[in-house]
């Protein structure tokens, strides 16, 4: 099917959405009853008519609101022509869940969206999938600690490459994406209007800052108002996207408690900066501390954090180049695929030799330095064997050790 043709249906998805009664549970009810096979059928109008007239076994809710989506069909045309003429005026893209470059943090999650728009460096999200991600949320009024350490994390995370993720709001926002624009890892904002809509007003320069270096992204269609009811929603995202999230001060009733929230849901780990008890607006960071979350004191736990994200990643998408190993100076094996080593260490681990296992401790080893505890629980490998092969590649230089953990001389 013809990309821009596909890429029209988005547009009108997102008229859909925001025009109709028809919501993520009719949609599933289409799908599941296989009524239709995409949300891009809900574009064709002979579709609609033929869900209507069809046998499908429907709601009676479900079929009221595809009459009325036919009955506004031209409506909904004109508003997704209108999506798609500030697109192109504005640079902005499309990007389905059926597109191969969807984001993989996303696609493993439920509840993400089936569309989104984005203006800027996309290659930030392929990247993240590499050297991983952090959410970074606070106070839109912050204390001059809360945004000094701002600074300093996202500034030293951001020089190893992880990317900052935020919500381009006053205060921690602002300062997080600031202090990691510039570096390596580069920052994504995600805002709760369209991505032509500069919000609020008086970050319109750390708008076109984030814009030419960094990745500016919204589920929202071009030219949508950042309502109330719309930020909640983006904080999902804002912690759906990324690894971990940094909680750098939040009152007792402050939304960057729903982006926790959302994280701890998604299975994702929270850091909280530790702050004075007595200060009424880090009452709810505090409370977080009480209630498990990780304290914040330094980089190095975050870093371990990404790389046990990183670490799963590698072991679930078989499709990426970065899970390839080419390896001349250490074994005459041809291109060998690492997915497939760990496929075998986990099913069939005598059919590896100890140069496989090499290639798969040095695979390890390109996220953090490890202990050969963190090793020996990732892939398995008996202790004895391992001891060996570490030893092994010291005495040859390919890793050294300190302090109880192994890391690669060279990549």
């Amino acid at each position: 099917m013809n990309e821009t043709v596909d890429h029209f249906k988005d547009f009108f998805y997102s008229a859909v959405r925001l025009n109709t009664e028809i919501n993520y549970k009719t949609i599933n009810e289409l799908i599941c009853s296989k009524a239709i096979g995409s949300y891009r059928e809900l574009a064709d109008m002979e579709q609609l008519k033929r869900i209507v007239g069809g046998s499908c076994e429907l709601s009676d809710e479900t079929t009221t609101r595809i009459n009325q989506l036919i009955d506004s069909y031209s409506k909904i045309q004109t508003i997704a022509n209108e999506y798609k003429k500030i697109a192109d005026t504005n640079g902005i893209s499309v990007v389905s869940c059926e597109d191969d470059n969807y984001p993989y943090n996303w696609k493993v999650q439920t509840g993400m969206p089936k569309v989104f728009y984005f203006s800027g460096n996309y290659s930030l999200l392929d990247q993240m999938v590499l050297k991983g991600s952090i959410a970074v949320v606070g106070s839109r009024n912050p204390s001059k600690y809360a945004l000094y350490a701002t600074e300093k994390f996202c500034s030293e995370l951001g020089n190893k490459g992880i990317t900052t993720v935020s919500g381009m709001a006053r205060g921690i926002d602002r300062q997080a994406h600031l202090a990691s624009v510039k570096t390596a890892g580069g920052t994504i904002a995600i805002l709760a209007g369209g991505v032509d809509n500069i919000y609020p007003p008086d970050n319109k320069d750390l708008y076109n800052t984030i814009k030419q270096g960094g990745l500016i992204l919204s589920e929202m269609p071009p030219g949508q108002q950042p309502l109330r009811q719309y930020f909640p929603s983006r904080n999902r995202l804002i912690a759906g996207l990324t690894d971990c999230t940094l909680i750098m001060e939040a009152g007792s009733c402050s939304g960057t408690l729903h982006t926790a929230s959302f994280a701890a849901n998604q299975g994702k780990e929270i850091f909280v900066l530790p702050n004075n008890i007595y200060y009424e607006n880090a009452k709810g960071g505090l409370k977080l501390l009480e209630d498990g979350c990780n304290v914040l004191v330094s980089t190095d736990s975050v870093v371990d954090s990404i790389s046990q994200a990183l670490m799963y990643k590698r072991m679930t998408m078989g499709n990426k180049e970065d899970i390839y190993f080419d390896d001349k100076t250490e074994t005459d094996t041809e291109d060998v695929g690492i997915d497939m080593l760990r496929t075998l260490a986990k099913e069939k681990p005598e059919e590896l030799d100890d140069d496989k296992w090499k290639l798969l401790i040095k695979d390890m080893l390109t996220l953090n330095p490890l202990s050969a505890d963190d090793i020996n629980s990732a892939i398995q490998i008996p202790f004895y064997k391992l001891s060996k092969l570490l030893t092994d590649m010291e005495l040859n230089g390919t890793v050294c050790q300190e302090k109880g953990k192994y890391s690669l001389t060279f990549v």
